[in-house]
């Protein structure tokens, strides 16, 4: 059984792995960041993907906020913190987990959820590792898994 952590708790241990500041208005990609590493491989389609839900995330929060909180080299220096090299498979687990208590005690929760799981998808089925691929394999079983345990958690 998993203890629940309050938005507060989950923000000091994001600290502890170097989130903070601004880059709490950025824990919205680390599950897309997961999503993509699923596989093994960061691919260019599901980067693209990537940068166009930064594109639009950092224009949300800027008109939320009523002005220019966030700039897209943030977003984009966030990002490769885990796009340069594949993360550890626990580091992205433990990010995952206490990014979903941020997310969840968001007051436009639904909206981030759905526009999360949109891009999931957008990343999963953008590119497969091995061609040609079989009726069922357009999604990796990893990449699966992943998906099915992101939504279990924003859900739990």
């Amino acid at each position: 059984m998993e203890l629940k952590l309050t938005r507060e708790e989950a923000v000091s241990e994001l600290e502890k792995y170097g989130i903070s500041g601004k880059d709490f208005y950025l824990v919205d990609i680390l599950p897309l960041i997961e999503m993509i590493w699923a596989d093994g491989k960061a691919q260019e389609g599901e980067l693209k993907i990537l940068v166009e839900f930064l594109k639009h995330h950092v224009k949300k929060v800027n008109e939320n906020a009523g002005f220019d909180f966030l700039t897209n080299e943030d977003a984009k220096n966030f990002a490769l913190k885990f796009l340069k090299k594949r993360p550890e498979k626990e580091l992205m687990e433990s990010l995952r987990k206490l990014s979903s208590v941020i997310i969840k005690s968001s007051g436009n929760f639904e909206q981030i959820k759905e526009s999360m799981l949109n891009a999931c998808f957008d990343i999963a089925s953008s590119s497969v590792v091995k061609y040609p691929y079989g009726l069922t394999e357009r999604f990796e079983l990893s990449e699966k898994k992943c998906f099915f345990t992101i939504l279990s958690n924003l859900e739990s």
